[in-house]
């Protein structure tokens, strides 16, 4: 988390003031869907190491407010369909725009908050719990500035879980802690 607030305010401090038309901050969305992409290596009774890929859907929106040319700030909400949990990510979010043309734009993306099971659905003797969740990332946006644009953005995103399991035999305590690291490509609109 303190990563995240030393780069907004370094990004911040980067902007000048040598504009020539006055600046007013505005309203600013982000909405994406895609793919989570990752490799997973587990054990499971007699099976031992076994490596599997995990594709898994994803969507969010951002929205927030435009507070220089370049950077805005804001809330981003979303979920995220693992093979055995809905997760409702709930976060801060940063995005920074590097450079570009008018109609093509580099774009940075920074998330940092918790994770939410609140759309999920256990079976019985289970309970799952979301966990921290962060999204750095970068991207392309396609469209005037100020406008309407498509963006690509490709992103590290890694989840945590906590999940409670039926106790079995003599136990006393049984549960899982998942780390969800993925590869997050999606595709949107921005506005």
């Amino acid at each position: 988390m303190k990563w995240l607030i030393l780069f907004v305010l370094s990004v911040a401090g980067l902007e000048t003031m040598a504009q020539t038309e006055p600046f007013r901050p505005s309203y600013v969305n982000h909405t994406e869907a895609g793919l989570l992409l990752g490799r997973v290596r587990y054990s499971n009774g007699s099976i031992q190491n076994k490596v599997e890929s995990k594709t898994n859907v994803t969507m969010q929106t951002f929205n927030g407010l435009q507070i220089k040319r370049r950077l805005a700030i804001g809330v981003t909400a979303g979920l995220d369909w693992y093979k055995t949990a809905l997760i409702n990510p709930l976060s801060a979010g940063v995005r920074y725009d590097f450079a570009g043309k008018r109609q093509v734009r580099l774009f940075a993306t920074g998330d940092a908050g918790y994770g939410f099971a609140w759309f999920h659905q256990d079976s019985d003797g289970y309970k799952t719990r979301g966990g921290l969740i962060i999204n750095p990332g970068a991207g392309i946006r396609y469209g005037r500035a100020g406008g309407t644009a498509f963006t690509i953005v490709l992103s590290y995103k890694r989840q945590e879980v906590h999940v409670n399991k039926p106790l079995l035999w003599e136990q006393t305590v049984r549960y899982e802690d998942r780390v969800y690291n993925r590869l997050a490509v999606r595709m949107g609109i921005s506005f």
